[in-house]
């Protein structure tokens, strides 16, 4: 039999099937079936044969919806259209009849765009109307997303994949849903593609609303659609965070957006950035409402003229009313917008609080007791409590990003209010400088030590062990490879491979690399904190029993304070409960009876580790290990249990309690307590705060969006990073903390360069060794004709006698003394290595094959080793440093040799290490310069700046702002006692280096190959 008659019955066979089903369906199924003939016979046989089944699903327009949408299929690939209509449409009974031509729309236009996606919709349908489970509400969500679906295929897919989450969070309410479902189609409608993104964080944004809140956040959202999408999704997070923190200051919020959306969106979605973090640090406070109105209010005022300083006067705003009152608050803001009338930049800054006469007018009349009064009475009482020099400085001072101390200086509030009573505030004070200079002595900074080495090697093993590796490690000694059935190693074989996989300690580490393994290296710093000031408090009780008074008063202070433990939010307690046992003399009795378990499992961890007299700080890593462990673990149901049960015992209290303290009054004291300013806590751990505030993309300074800041780079093993302000000559003021020094040690390089060096200017070296031991004065000096000595000067005495026989008139001056007489001088030579001392000097600038000109910063490192020659001949205390920046963050700061180290073959490599790099910061090179020459105790102080041109960097400002900073840079330097002196070989711009330097010495070497013979002969002449 022939093909042809072998398929003849076949289709009569499915024409049959066709007459099973209604006129309507029959039409359409065979018009469809022509159609598909026309792409695929395959393609249309099959639909035939699935026609029948279909269409007890679908209506006759859906059933043509269904083959035009395999039609597409077929025309890109046959075979996707056979296996399309293989599948059938069964699982559309799940979906409502309302929304089925609304699916096949939107598949049909994501299948133009993107057959995979299509599909992959189709076929999620069913399942989506089944997690929704409200017909009319599945029907209106299916017709924004094909309103999305119009714009994009991928996002009208993503829309349709969180819908569940949504339904879920607005399943409660009708007039939540219309509300939600009015914000999303006109969102659709404006953005397109966005509203996947408004679908995806509205659950989140409605989480813990009631139905009313809901609808006013969405309602309300609607009107600033007109400020385009990115503003409404921030409006939707930000508002969520207002309603559920403060609720009555909404429409304040909502006022003072539309005064900053006057002036642009990009000051706007940083005022909403800005808003949750805000209203998270403000609900804390007492009266927490008001507050947060005032400030909207200030801010409104502001925003009216310049939205940037209102912005920047928001963000300020949480973090000085820590520390100043509403009404200082308010005169602040007063002053703000009265002295910067005319001057807009001048206005953000001091709102940024960024200024120091913004910082001092905020704390102006503040209440409590000022570090400044008592500085040098508390640094008198630790060198008398260690025999240890230390300098007493404010926090503000401390190197924010590394918070790492220099072991000679202690880092205290710049003011202290707590008690409200000068008397209790300084021995406040007291406490707070003991465990300060507890960190100093008991070894919080320690590095490379046994113990710190072993805590490495044990945590990294430990947080690095997989899940199998712990299945594994029950077998270890037995079989060693499980499949493979391989015999076990040795004990000694085993110990030995071990060892070698054992991770060591970066060289000159310290707590913090340690830290840095854990999988949550915040949540151990917070921890190590704690247990830190816990040992150095035992340290200190151990060691300097006079101390306990002081450190019993603060201990019941801090008890007084703690709030009641049901009013912290349940993420927050472990930390609470770890605060009151280390450092309040034990967990409270709420406490206890509420967490026992966990209290008695934290004092077993501090009993083991920290409650002897030489516990170290690698004993507390191996605690903050445990209890970061026991923190992980803590069973959430278990919480929640507990939390019914006080529940359940509040509610019998307070009946049995009628008589007495009502239950309200006794809420309101527990309110007080948990809202109170706990700085006293947070005093103790400022040193080891690690986290900057803010998101971490959060936009700092008044005018970061417009500079483009170049973002903080990472600090390296052994770094240190320091701040320090900078001089704005437009403002007539130091922003604060300005610049980050980050202080590096140089890569090792050659010492072949030094030994060139040295051979090339061998006969120079010689004579400027000679020059220079001359100057070199004699240990012990005779001093002669002094009217009391050591013994008698024979040559006075014997005038003595002449004289007196003479006329009767002679000198009492007997006497000879021997005195030590010493060079008493440090200087500090700090190298310009910015990419400009790349250039090439040449002597012949017409021959460059025959006589090839040298790099000035290989010229510089000649000088540097002529100036070493020099130094260690006259024995003068002396450090070298190289400097170069990326932007204010990243000042790099590259020790080449410090003033404790010795002159040696590994300095040598470092010299010939230096090399050029980026920009010119030269004020915050000269501030940190300063900073560690003054730490020397010579009486003469000497800095030599040798760079080969103006100071730059990217967002140095103009180079009027450049010089301005380092002129004042210098003049710091003066007035500290430091002798200042440039060397510069940039002739072309004399009349600016006289502006620059011209008040502190400088000098222009006009040929640069001159440079290292004539540095020595500067410095004798500097300091002969």
């Amino acid at each position: 039999m022939s093909e042809k008659e072998q398929r003849k019955p076949s289709y009569t066979g499915l024409a049959r099937r066709l007459n099973r089903i209604s006129p309507e369906h029959k039409k359409v199924a065979i018009e469809m079936t022509a159609s598909l003939a026309g792409v695929s016979l395959r393609v249309s046989k099959t639909f035939v044969e699935a026609t029948p089944k279909a269409c007890k699903v679908l209506t006759p327009e859906d059933l043509r919806l269904w083959a035009e949408m395999g039609r597409k299929l077929a025309m890109a690939n046959s075979e996707s259209g056979v296996i399309f209509f293989q599948k059938g449409v069964a699982d559309f009974k799940k979906v409502p009849e309302s929304a089925r031509h609304l699916v096949f729309q939107i598949c049909t236009r994501q299948l133009i765009l993107s057959s995979s996606i299509g599909l992959e919709t189709f076929e999620s349908i069913p399942a989506l109307a089944k997690e929704v489970n409200n017909d009319e509400l599945f029907t209106e969500i299916l017709a924004i997303a094909g309103e999305v679906a119009n714009r994009s295929a991928k996002h009208s897919a993503d829309f349709l994949r969180v819908t569940p989450k949504v339904a879920k969070a607005i399943e409660h309410d009708r007039e939540m849903q219309k509300s939600a479902l009015a914000l999303a189609g006109n969102f659709a409608s404006r953005t397109g593609g966005m509203t996947a993104d408004l679908w995806n964080v509205l659950p989140d944004s409605l989480a813990k609303l009631n139905p009313a809140q809901s609808v006013r956040l969405t309602d309300k959202a609607s009107e600033f659609l007109s400020f385009g999408g990115s503003v409404t999704l921030h409006f939707v997070m930000s508002g969520g965070e207002v309603l559920r923190n403060i609720e009555t200051v909404f429409e304040d919020w909502c006022n003072v957006l539309k005064k900053i959306a006057e002036h642009g969106n990009a000051v706007l979605i940083s005022f909403l950035r800005t808003t949750s973090q805000f209203f998270n640090n403000i609900v804390k406070q007492k009266n927490a409402s008001s507050i947060a109105r005032k400030v909207l209010q200030l801010t409104g005022e502001i925003a009216e003229n310049d939205a940037e300083s209102a912005l920047a006067c928001f963000r300020s705003s949480a973090l000085a009313l820590r520390k100043v009152s509403l009404v200082q608050f308010e005169d602040w803001v007063r002053s703000g917008l009265q002295t910067n009338r005319e001057n807009s930049k001048a206005r953000r800054s001091f709102f940024a609080l960024e200024t120091r006469n913004s910082y001092d007018l905020l704390h102006e009349g503040q209440e409590g007791l000022p570090l400044e009064k008592i500085q040098s009475i508390l640094r008198i009482y630790i060198e008398g409590l260690t025999g240890k020099e230390v300098e007493i400085a404010p926090l503000s001072a401390m190197p924010q990003e590394s918070r790492i101390n220099d072991g000679k200086t202690i880092y205290l509030p710049a003011k202290v209010a707590e008690f409200k009573n000068d008397e209790l505030d300084f021995r406040l004070y007291k406490v707070l400088s003991a465990h300060g200079a507890g960190q100093i002595e008991f070894g919080t900074y320690e590095r490379d030590t046994v113990g710190l080495k072993s805590a490495f090697t044990s945590l990294s093993e430990l947080y690095e062990t997989t899940a199998d590796e712990w299945d594994a490690f029950s077998l270890a000694g037995y079989i060693e490879d499980v499949q493979k059935g391989e015999k076990a190693l040795s004990k000694e074989d085993y110990q030995r491979e071990q060892k070698a996989k054992a991770k060591k300690l970066p060289k000159n580490s310290d707590y913090r690399a340690i830290l840095a393994v854990f999988p949550e290296p915040s949540l151990a710093r917070k921890i190590f904190g704690t247990l830190e000031n816990a040992r150095i408090d035992r340290r200190l009780r151990f060691i300097y029993r006079g101390l306990r008074k002081d450190l019993d008063l603060m201990q019941s202070f801090l008890r007084e304070k703690r709030p009641y433990i049901f009013d912290i939010p349940i993420h927050l307690v472990p930390s609470e409960l770890l605060f009151q046992i280390t450092l309040c003399g034990g967990a409270t009795d709420d406490a206890r009876q509420f967490y026992g378990q966990i209290v008695s499992e934290i004092e077993s961890v501090i009993d083991v580790y920290l409650n002897n007299k030489t516990a170290t700080v690698a004993d507390t890593l191996m605690a903050t290990s445990r209890v970061y462990m026991l923190f992980q673990t803590i069973n959430q149901d278990q919480q929640q249990q507990k939390s019914e049960e006080k529940e359940e015992k509040e509610e019998f209290d307070y009946n049995e309690n009628n008589s007495g303290e009502s239950a309200l009054e006794n809420q309101k004291k527990r309110d007080d307590n948990s809202k109170s300013l706990q700085d006293a806590r947070d005093l103790f751990n400022a040193w080891n705060s690690l986290e900057e505030e803010g998101e971490p993309d959060d936009l700092q300074g008044a005018e970061a969006w417009t500079q483009h800041d170049i973002a903080e780079q990472p600090l390296e093993s052994g770094d240190l990073a320091f701040s320090y302000d900078e001089w704005d000559g437009t403002l007539g003021d130091y922003r604060l903390g300005w610049s980050r020094v980050v202080e590096k040690k140089v890569k090792q390089g050659d010492r072949s360069f030094v030994e060139l060096t040295r051979s090339r200017y061998r006969g120079t070296i010689s004579s400027i060794r000679h020059q220079f031991q001359l100057m070199k004065p004699e240990n012990m000096t005779k001093i002669h004709r002094e009217l009391d000595g050591e013994d008698y000067d024979l040559n006075a005495v014997i005038d003595y006698v002449v004289d007196r026989k003479a006329d009767g008139q002679q000198s009492e001056r007997l006497y000879t003394k021997r005195l030590r007489r010493q060079r008493d001088v440090a200087v500090s030579i700090l190298l310009d290595q910015s990419s400009s001392t790349a250039r090439t000097i040449t002597r012949n600038p017409l021959q460059p094959y025959t006589h090839p000109g040298r790099r000035i910063i290989e010229i510089e490192k000649e000088g540097l080793v002529l100036m070493s020659e020099a130094l260690e001949a006259v024995g003068d205390v002396y450090s070298i440093a190289g400097f170069t920046s990326e932007g204010r963050r990243n000042v790099k700061f590259y020790m080449v040799k410090d003033f404790d180290e010795k002159y040696s073959d590994e300095i040598e490599k470092r010299i010939g290490g230096i090399t050029f790099q980026n920009n010119t910061r030269l004020g915050a090179a000269i501030r940190h310069a300063a900073a560690k020459i003054l730490r020397q105790e010579a009486r003469t102080k000497l800095l030599i700046i040798l760079t080969d041109g103006r100071p730059y960097d990217h967002d140095y400002g103009d180079a009027r702002y450049a010089r301005e900073d380092v002129r004042e840079a210098l003049t710091e330097a003066k007035t500290h006692g430091i002798t200042p002196f440039c060397i510069t070989i940039d002739r072309d711009s004399e009349s600016e280096l006289k502006d620059l330097y011209g008040d502190v010495g400088y000098t222009i070497i006009d040929d640069v190959l001159s440079l290292p013979e004539r540095m020595p002969n500067i410095y004798r002449r500097l300091t002969s």
